[in-house]
């Protein structure tokens, strides 16, 4: 069976306009804040979608990369979620 190669970020950042941010990019605290600042969450990106075309390409690499996915509405509950 053939290893499947994750895809790499930059595909990412080429087909999605808004911004997409990893654990080493400036601002990543910021965007991976909730709320609830008890909550420490780490997520691997943070896309941040303009468009319907986004969240699509941004849903397609984490099924290619196996990434899970969490979508972030107004961020203020509780829970962080």
């Amino acid at each position: 069976m053939a290893v499947r190669e994750r895809p790499a970020l930059r595909d990412l950042r080429r087909r999605h306009r808004g911004p997409v941010i990893a654990g080493d990019d400036a601002g990543y605290d910021a965007a991976r804040a909730t709320f609830n600042g008890m909550l420490d969450r780490r997520p691997e990106l943070v896309a941040r979608p303009l468009d319907t075309r986004d969240v699509v390409a941004a849903v397609e690499f984490a099924r290619e990369a196996d990434l899970p996915v969490s979508v972030r509405g107004g961020g203020h509950g509780v829970a962080g979620l």
